[in-house]
């Protein structure tokens, strides 16, 4: 069966069988008709209406037999979604309580647990090194107990996190990891372009790959591993976007380790520009009791509008009867007839 599209745009109506569009021939010619045999009797604004009801319904059900279909957008959640989460020692500051870490848990918890139950969650953990802990899967109860298996580390590899996170989503891309991470441990030129690149052929807008997304939950501290920045350009040229969730201050609070005590703050700036980059959001400064309006930006984030085409064929049809009804009943309620 083929398929006809008015004037050409997506947004148009389309019929899968046009060739009965003709049918619409009937209409005027019934109109001339009609016209001709009651030439000679007075008309009145009752009996105009009523045609003019008949004709809409006449018409509704000949364009139904070409069986129309009209686009439409509708909000879809994200097929996979990845979490990448800090568990870097900063985390372990209580600028916002109880601490970092304990707000960025319960986050990621709320997050996963209202997501819709066909949607496949992963969750990736970065400290000195970044571990996909839980591979996308739709049992929420395996992403819980892995959550609560986590605990903090030395280090902060967040692009290792984004990178590892990348690869989990789009495997099909054959993302080299290893040559990734070792630009970062000095086989690379520093300040040089990463050492592999996306084939053109899987490379995309920014933003435009609607059935994958990443959220990263972190206090923006990344001091090791292949560099953050790059790795949100990389996700860029793949289309995924990531929402970002920044936990603590911007004043910050001291943490202690291995005697070293050091002031550590919300970095926003790198969590924003990661944002930017991939055409993602970032929401800062979560603390424990924002966390609900956090989530409910984030989860709306990560809802994408999606174009399908329904047949409005059943619609028509009932526009159809309804208007002839409504237009032999004003007939018979003005004249005591139906013609």
């Amino acid at each position: 069966m083929g398929e006809w599209l008015t004037n050409g745009p997506v947004s148009g109506v389309q019929f899968i069988w046009p060739q009965l569009l003709w049918l619409l021939v009937i209409v005027p010619v019934g109109i001339l008709t009609y016209l001709l045999v009651r030439r000679h009797e007075h008309t009145s604004f009752a009996s105009i209406g009523a045609g003019v009801l008949v004709c809409i319904g006449l018409s509704s059900l000949l364009l139904a037999t070409a069986r129309p279909k009209m686009p439409i957008t509708l909000p879809m959640p994200a097929e996979q979604l990845m979490v990448v989460l800090d568990i870097s020692g900063s985390m372990s500051a209580d600028d916002v309580k109880p601490t970092r870490f304990e707000v960025a848990k319960q986050t990621l918890a709320q997050l996963i647990d209202h997501q819709p139950k066909d949607m496949r969650v992963g969750l990736v953990t970065a400290a000195a090194t970044a571990t996909l802990i839980q591979p996308a899967t739709t049992n929420r109860d395996s992403i819980i107990q892995a959550l609560n298996t986590v605990s903090l580390q030395s280090g902060s590899a967040l692009g290792s996190g984004v990178l590892i996170g990348l690869a989990e989503l789009i495997p099909s891309a054959g993302i080299n990891v290893q040559a990734l991470l070792n630009d970062s441990i000095g086989q690379g030129t520093p300040g040089a372009a990463p050492s592999w690149q996306p084939d053109p052929n899987v490379v995309r807008a920014p933003g435009s790959n609607r059935s994958v997304a990443m959220v990263l939950i972190s206090d923006g501290d990344a001091n090791v591993g292949p560099d953050l920045l790059q790795m949100a350009e990389l996700a860029a040229q793949l289309g995924v976007r990531i929402y970002t969730v920044g936990i603590g201050t911007t004043e910050g609070a001291v943490v202690s380790a291995e005697g070293v005590s050091q002031r550590v703050r919300l970095d926003q700036a790198a969590l924003s520009e990661v944002a930017a980059i991939t055409i993602g959001t970032y929401y800062g400064g979560a603390t424990s009791n924002e966390i609900e309006q956090i989530f409910a930006a984030v989860q709306k984030s990560i809802s994408f509008e999606q174009r399908q085409t329904i047949e409005i064929t059943a619609f028509l049809l009932l526009i159809g009867m309804l208007s002839i009804l409504a237009g032999m009943a004003l007939t018979f309620m003005r004249q005591g007839r139906i013609l």
